[in-house]
C-alpha cells in the first residue's frame, strides 16, 4: 500500500494536470477573444459626423448627384385677343412691348392657398400704382376667386362661356450639376408645352413654338445662413420667388431676358438684386395707350423712365439649419421671347421633410447630481403629393458641463426611443425598435421604417421622444436629431437642434417664526429659493421680551421643498440652541413632484428612473466595415457572440482563471513527470518484491554486478 507521502503527491499531480487544462482551455479562450477583438476591430469604423448628422448618410444622400429631378407644374394659357380689355396674355401681336421690371405686383407673401396674391383687386387701381398696361389686369383677391382676372394664372379656368383658359399639366425639370455644389436648369429659349395641344389653335403657337404659359415649382432646402448659398435667375417674363412664403425675388411685369439673385447672408436675411427696374414714380406720368397711339406709348416707356439694379435686403431672420420652401412662380405671357435659366449654388436640397426639436430639464436624478432632460421631436412630411419613408433616426449630444465636455451619439433602443402620431395622447406612444448604432452597416436603421402621409393628411408627422442624463449639476446640453428619409426612392436628409441651459436643482426653503405658547405668527415667514447641496444659514430675528428657540437655522439644502419652524418662548422660559445642534424640518404639506413617468413597456429597462440605457456621452460608435471581413463571417463578429466574448466582465473571469490554473501548473510541474519506480518510497518496497528477485536470479550477470558493487562499497570503508 502506498505511503501517505506517496498519495500526496499523486494529489498533486493530479491537480497539476487539471491546472494545465484549465490553463491551456483559457489560453485558447484568450486568442479567440484577442483574433474577435482584432477583427471586429477592422471590422469597425467610427461613425463621422457632421454637425450631429453621419456623415455617410450626407454622403448617400446629399453627394453631389450630376442631375436632381425637381416636379413641376405648368398651365397652357390661351391667347387673348387684342380687342379684350381684359388680356392677360399675348402683347406683342397688339403692337405693345415690354419694357423693365414691374415690383410690387404681387403681395409680399404667398395667400392662404399657398398662391400668389395680386397686389390690387381692380385694374383701375392698379393703373394708378403702376401706370403699366401689362400688369393693370393682374389683379385678384385673397384667396384669389375664380371670377378673378389672376386666378387662370395657376388654376384652370373657364371663361363666362364655358371656353377652357387653362389647363394643367404636371411634369419635371432637370437640374444638372455644373460645380462642386452648383446646380442649373434651362437656357435661352425654353418651351416646355411644345408637345401639348390645348392651344394649338391659338396665333402663337402657330409660330412653332407654345409661348403662353405659367408654372409653379417648389424646392424644399436647407439654408445654411453663412453668405455662400445663392439662387440666380435669368428670364423673362414675371418671376416671383418666395421663401417660406415671403417674397424675396420680385421680377414682375413684362420684360426682356433680366437677371435678378439673391443670397442669405450670415444675419439670415435674404440680400436680393434684381436688374432692370422701372422707375415707379416715373412711369406714372405715362399717358394711357388708349389716349395716345401704340408708337408713342411705347416710345416714352423705352426712353423717358429710366431702368437701374436695384438691392433689397428682406428680413427673414433665418438660422443655420432651418428648412424651407422655396416656391417658384413664372409667367411667359408674350411670343417675343422664352427664356428661363436657374442656378442653385451651395444649397441642400431637395428636403423632404422637416424637422424640429424641443428639450428640457424634467427632473434630477435620485442620490446624484446629474439631472434628467427630455427631447420632444417630430418630422413632417413636406410632399403633398408622395409618402415619405422614414429609414434612420440618429441622436447626437454635445454638452459643456464645467470642466466636462461630452459628445456622442445616444444608444437609443426600444427601451428608450418612442414614437406616435398623437403626442397629446400619453398611451399612443410606442417603442421604436432600432439598431444604434454597431447592429448594422449603415447603423441607427429602424427595423421597420416609418411611412408618413402626404402633407397635409392624418399621418404626415410623428413624433419621437428620448431622454437624456446630464453629467453634472450646471451646463448646456445641445441635441441634434437628424433623419435618413426615402420619397420615390430617392435619399434625403433633415435635421435640426436644440440647446437646454441647466443648473443645479432648486429648491424652497420656508422658515417660521412662531410663538411657542400658541402657535401664532411672531414675525414674517422666510422664504428663498437653494440650490440642492447648497449651505445655507438664516438668523432668527429678534422679538423683544421673547427669546427663540434657534438662533440660527443651518444646514444643507436637501433635493425637496424644506419648512422649518421656529419658537419663540418669553425670556427666562428657554435657553436657545446653537446651530451645533441644527434644527430638524418639519414634513412638507405637498410632496414634491415625482420625475416624468417614463413609458414602462415589455423589455424596458427604464426601472424607477434609472438611466441604465444611457452609455457614457463621449463614447465612440462603431459601425461594420464590410469590406474588411467576408459575409459569411461577418454575423459572428457582429451579434450575440460578439459581444458576449468581448464583454468586460467575460474577460476578466477567463483571465483569472488563466492566471490562476498557470500558476498552479507552474508551481506543481515537477509531479508530471513523477514516477513510482524511482522514488524512494517505492525503491524500497521494491527491493524485497518477490518479482524483483526471481528477475535478479534469472539475470547472474545482474547479481554478480550487483556483489561486486557492493564489495568495493565495503572495501573503501575499511580503507577508511
Amino acid at each position: 500500500m502506498p505511503s501517505k507521502k506517496s498519495r500526496q503527491k499523486l494529489i498533486k499531480r493530479q491537480i497539476c494536470s487539471i491546472a494545465r487544462i484549465f490553463a491551456c482551455a483559457s489560453f485558447l479562450i484568450l486568442t479567440i477573444i484577442g483574433v474577435s477583438s482584432l477583427v471586429r476591430a477592422m471590422s469597425l469604423e467610427t461613425i463621422a459626423n457632421e454637425d450631429g448628422v453621419p456623415a455617410s448618410w450626407k454622403a448617400a444622400s446629399l453627394g453631389n448627384p450630376d442631375t436632381i429631378s425637381i416636379p413641376i407644374t405648368y398651365w397652357d394659357q390661351r391667347q387673348d385677343d387684342c380687342s379684350d380689355p381684359e388680356r392677360q396674355f399675348e402683347w406683342s401681336e397688339c403692337r405693345l412691348y415690354a419694357k423693365g421690371i414691374i415690383r410690387n405686383v404681387v403681395k409680399s407673401h404667398l395667400g392662404v392657398d399657398g398662391l400668389p396674391v395680386p397686389a390690387y383687386t381692380n385694374n383701375t387701381d392698379a393703373w394708378t400704382a403702376y401706370h403699366d398696361v401689362f400688369t393693370a389686369n393682374v389683379t385678384g383677391n385673397d384667396p384669389v376667386r375664380s371670377t378673378d382676372n389672376f386666378y387662370r394664372w395657376f388654376h384652370e379656368a373657364y371663361d363666362k362661356n364655358g371656353k377652357q383658359l387653362s389647363k394643367r399639366y404636371d411634369r419635371e425639370v432637370i437640374f444638372h450639376r455644373n460645380g462642386d455644389n452648383s446646380y442649373e436648369y434651362g437656357s435661352k429659349g425654353t418651351f416646355p408645352l411644345d408637345d401639348v395641344d390645348f392651344s394649338k389653335d391659338d396665333s402663337a403657337t402657330k409660330t412653332g413654338h407654345n409661348f403662353h404659359f405659367t408654372a409653379h415649382m417648389r424646392i424644399p432646402m436647407k439654408i445654411s445662413a453663412d453668405g455662400t448659398e445663392q439662387f440666380w435667375f435669368s428670364g423673362d417674363d414675371d418671376v416671383w420667388v418666395f421663401l417660406n412664403g415671403q417674397l424675396v425675388l420680385d421680377l414682375g411685369g413684362l420684360h426682356m431676358d433680366t437677371e435678378g439673385n439673391f443670397i442669405i447672408n450670415k444675419q439670415g436675411n435674404v440680400v436680393s438684386t434684381v436688374n432692370n427696374v422701372a422707375d415707379q414714380s416715373c412711369r406714372q406720368s405715362l399717358p394711357s395707350p388708349l389716349d395716345v397711339s401704340y408708337d408713342i406709348y411705347n416710345d416714352r416707356l423705352e426712353n423717358s423712365c429710366p431702368r437701374k439694379p436695384v438691392t433689397t435686403t428682406i428680413p427673414t431672420n433665418f438660422k443655420p439649419g432651418d428648412v424651407v420652401n422655396l416656391d417658384f412662380f413664372y409667367a411667359e405671357r408674350s411670343t417675343t421671347e422664352s427664356n428661363t435659366r436657374i442656378n442653385i449654388t451651395n444649397m441642400n436640397w431637395p428636403i423632404s421633410a422637416d424637422s424640429d426639436i424641443q428639450g428640457e430639464v424634467v427632473g434630477q436624478i435620485e442620490n446624484t447630481n446629474n439631472q434628467l432632460v427630455q427631447f420632444v421631436t417630430s418630422i413632417a412630411n413636406r410632399d403633398p403629393q408622395n409618402q415619405l419613408k422614414l429609414e434612420r433616426l440618429a441622436a447626437y449630444i454635445d454638452e459643456t458641463a464645467e470642466s466636462n465636455l461630452n459628445q456622442g451619439f445616444i444608444p437609443l433602443t426600444s427601451s428608450t426611443l418612442y414614437y406616435t402620431t398623437t403626442p397629446e395622447d400619453n398611451n399612443s406612444w410606442k417603442p421604436v425598435e432600432i439598431s444604434a448604432p454597431s447592429g448594422s452597416t449603415a447603423g441607427f436603421n429602424l427595423d421597420t421604417p416609418l411611412v408618413m402621409s402626404p402633407a397635409g393628411t392624418t399621418g404626415d408627422t410623428l413624433y419621437f421622444r428620448y431622454f437624456a442624463e446630464t453629467s453634472g449639476d450646471t451646463g448646456t446640453m445641445t441635441s441634434t436629431v437628424s433623419y435618413y428619409t426615402t420619397l420615390g426612392g430617392v435619399a434625403g436628409v433633415t435635421y435640426d437642434y436644440d440647446t437646454v441651459t441647466y443648473k443645479p436643482q432648486e429648491y424652497q426653503i420656508t422658515i417660521n417664526y412662531l410663538y411657542k405658547e400658541d402657535g401664532s405668527p411672531a414675525s414674517e415667514p422666510y422664504t428663498g429659493t437653494l440650490a440642492a447641496g447648497s449651505e445655507f444659514s438664516v438668523d432668527s430675528p429678534k422679538i423683544d421680551g421673547y427669546t427663540p428657540d434657534y438662533t440660527k437655522v443651518t444646514g444643507t439644502m436637501p433635493k425637496n421643498d424644506t419648512i422649518y419652524n421656529v419658537y419663540y418662548a418669553k425670556d427666562g422660559s428657554t435657553e436657545p440652541v446653537e446651530p451645533t445642534d441644527p434644527i430638524q424640518p418639519v414634513e412638507p404639506e405637498k410632496p414634491n413632484p415625482p420625475l416624468p413617468t417614463l413609458p414602462n413597456l415589455p423589455g424596458s429597462d427604464i426601472i424607477d428612473g434609472d438611466l441604465t440605457y444611457l452609455g457614457p456621452l463621449g463614447e465612440i460608435a462603431y459601425v461594420p466595415n464590410t469590406g474588411i471581413i467576408s459575409d459569411a463571417v461577418a454575423a459572428v463578429f457582429e451579434v450575440s457572440f460578439a459581444e458576449i466574448i468581448l464583454s468586460q466582465s467575460f474577460v476578466m473571469i477567463i483571465l483569472m482563471i488563466f492566471a490562476g490554473s498557470f500558476a498552479t501548473w507552474f508551481s506543481l510541474r515537477k509531479y508530471m513527470n513523477m514516477n513510482l519506480a524511482t522514488n524512494t518510497a517505492s525503491r524500497k518496497a521494491a527491493k524485497n518484491h518477490p518479482k524483483m528477485i526471481a528477475k535478479a536470479k534469472a539475470n547472474p550477470r545482474t547479481a554478480r554486478n550487483a556483489h561486486a558493487t557492493r564489495n568495493t562499497k565495503n572495501a573503501k570503508k575499511t580503507k577508511k
